[in-house]
């Protein structure tokens, strides 16, 4: 969810400067390599430029529309995700298996709290439907590729599908070989199939714009720039660049490498403070 909370209003201005750049360059380009560097040349050139300037300008709504629908879905799909790693297990198991029963022959017959059992219309076969309830960063290990095959023979289940993690491990993937097999259904298919069923509503973009705003309060920046998990890294860059200082002679080197030093003392007085806190 975070890679939705860093545009601002300044970098979608550059973002609408650079493409009217590309377009005047692609017009004056083209053709200057066709009639060469000429009067004429130029003329066409910015005649073109100003053809797809109103071109775009006539487009921008629909365009407009077609992103906004697509954010909604993208962002929709990410709160669902979000959602199920702190509900209950059965839900999140239930509501996967709804939304894949729109691209697979399923009917769900009981929800378990290790997974949704379904029956494949097509085949017959029973099929376990199962929500990761992991973290984005976190990845499927092969402990719990065992335990759900271990699940899916105590049901009578001939393969499971696992749903939106982050990734699995390389000895995940080799026990997902043995049987019955586990498939695995990446994050990105969830949150499409998320999207598409519960796009973001304006509740939920207002609630996201807040958040954008605690992270980017004061109290937020002091927080993550004193983090106590940063303090490694200052101190890293700080001798490094006391260290460039040493070897160069050039005394703006000492400047940053002091800053960065007693940043890395802050964040240690930081952890300090919150390993007294009885709250921490």
């Amino acid at each position: 969810m975070q890679e939705y909370l860093q545009k601002t209003q300044f970098g979608a201005l550059m973002d609408e400067a650079g493409v009217y750049l590309l377009l005047l360059t692609a017009s004056l380009g083209g053709f200057t390599l066709l009639w060469g560097l000429r009067p004429m040349a130029l003329l066409a050139g910015l005649a073109a430029f100003t053809l797809m300037v109103l071109l775009r300008a006539r487009t921008r709504e629909k365009r407009l529309l077609r992103r906004e629908e697509r954010l909604r879905g993208r962002i929709g799909g990410e709160i669902c995700l979000e959602e199920w790693t702190v509900c209950p297990s059965v839900r999140a198991h239930y509501e996967v298996a709804l939304l894949l029963r729109g691209v697979l022959p399923i009917s769900l017959v009981r929800v378990h709290a290790e997974g949704a059992l379904c029956r494949r219309s097509d085949t017959g076969q029973r099929v376990l439907i199962v929500c990761a309830q992991l973290h984005r960063e976190e990845k499927v290990s092969a402990k719990e590729v065992a335990a759900l095959q271990r699940f899916c023979v105590g049901v009578g289940a001939e393969c499971a599908y696992l749903c939106g993690a982050g990734g699995v491990t390389d000895a995940a993937r080799e026990q997902a070989h043995l049987m019955p097999r586990v498939q695995y259904v990446s994050r990105a298919r969830m949150i499409a199939l998320a999207g598409g069923a519960h796009p973001a509503t304006d509740r939920q973009l207002v609630a996201l714009g807040r958040r954008y705003r605690s992270i980017h309060s004061p109290r937020g920046l002091r927080s993550r720039a004193f983090d106590p998990r940063r303090a490694e890294k200052y101190l890293l860059y700080g001798l490094l660049l006391l260290g460039l200082y040493i070897l160069t002679g050039l005394a703006y080197y000492s400047i940053p490498g002091l800053v960065c030093l007693a940043l890395m003392t802050l964040c240690r007085i930081s952890a300090a403070h919150r390993q007294n806190s009885p709250l921490e």
